[in-house]
């Protein structure tokens, strides 16, 4: 399934956000930035989306008629159910297109911040090991205090030294070779290609290599201390929630305009939600922000969308004509 999130498309967003990132110097900002203009162009088909949403929903006491007339016979039923979407103009098929264009947008933005994640971890650490306490200052974005790990009560402010091993290990695609070898000369890393990457260790401060302390670990100690953030987590889950709450509103609007889509998308209207908070906690923040605002964009839309809508019907409808007493 690494395809999903690393290919071309994925590829592209790195390079976008990082050209936005060289006019802003905040990755927050490209985040938020690339994720509208992303959304402003898939636009065209979300309107075609919520216009064929609306006939289908128009035209629904119609396909109930339909279904009672011709309830012992299937074939007439979706003869007949074909023949009304024709004369309505109803393409049931045209709701599905904008969910075949958002989910690989989804897995390749998620391949993207993993990229991004490892290149800037990596940076960040070696620029602390060599810069020393004038590169100390971590990525810290509002109450999150780095980008790149995720907005979780559970999470470390950078990874502990397994983590970090696993992390180098599952994104050696995506660091350059030349900070893999930086890595390993600061005394972080030490590569043996028979066996892995793996952390190496150092002597204590009287020379004792049995008690030996881990460079990684020493390094992350003093950035922690240095940003006085001992004993404190990176988040406090609030990406995620926003991320699954924005999510079920969009699906909840959604799903009112529509009884036959409300009625046989119960179960996906609360599953994604929470797919999605558990995918933000255990991402990077970066990956939680663009979820966030891709469903803060969306509901936004519905909602302005609806509103026109609205005002439309009530302008067509035709106006009540009271009797004369």
């Amino acid at each position: 399934m690494e395809f999903l999130s690393n290919n071309f498309i994925s590829e592209f967003f790195v390079v976008a956000l990082k050209w936005v990132y060289s006019w802003m110097n905040s990755y927050p900002g490209a985040i938020i930035t690339v994720t509208i203009a992303i959304r402003l162009l898939i636009l065209p088909l979300d309107l075609r989306q919520k216009k064929s949403a609306r006939k289908t929903a128009m035209i629904q006491p119609k396909v109930e008629s339909l279904k009672k007339r011709y309830a012992n016979n299937p074939q007439q039923l979706q003869k007949k159910q074909q023949e009304l979407y024709r004369k309505e103009g109803v393409k049931p098929l045209a709701g599905c297109l904008p969910m075949l264009i958002t989910l690989p947008i989804f897995f390749a933005f998620f391949g993207a911040m993993r990229v991004l994640a490892a290149e800037q971890t990596v940076a960040f650490m070696l620029n602390a090991q060599h810069v020393g306490e004038s590169a100390f200052s971590l990525p810290s974005w509002l109450w999150v205090n780095n980008l790149w790990q995720p907005d979780a009560g559970h999470e470390q402010i950078l990874p502990t030294a397994a983590k970090f091993i696993s992390f180098v290990q599952t994104n050696m695609s995506n660091i350059s070779p030349q900070s893999v070898h930086m890595l390993a000369q600061s005394g972080m890393l030490n590569i043996d290609y028979s066996a892995g990457v793996y952390l190496t260790e150092m002597a204590d401060s009287a020379g004792v290599v049995g008690s030996a302390i881990p460079v990684y670990d020493g390094l992350v100690a003093d950035i922690i201390n240095y940003n006085g953030l001992a004993g404190r987590m990176n988040g406090w889950y609030i990406l995620p929630l926003l991320a699954g709450g924005t999510l079920f509103l969009q699906q909840k609007l959604s799903m009112g305009q529509n009884p036959q889509m409300a009625q046989q998308g119960k179960m996906m209207l609360y599953f994604f939600p929470l797919f999605s908070v558990y995918i933000c906690a255990t991402a990077s923040t970066s990956f939680a922000l663009y979820w966030l605002f891709a469903n803060l964009y969306a509901l936004a839309q519905l909602l302005v969308l609806n509103y026109i809508y609205k005002m439309r019907d009530k302008k067509d409808k035709p106006p009540v004509i009271e009797e004369a007493t």
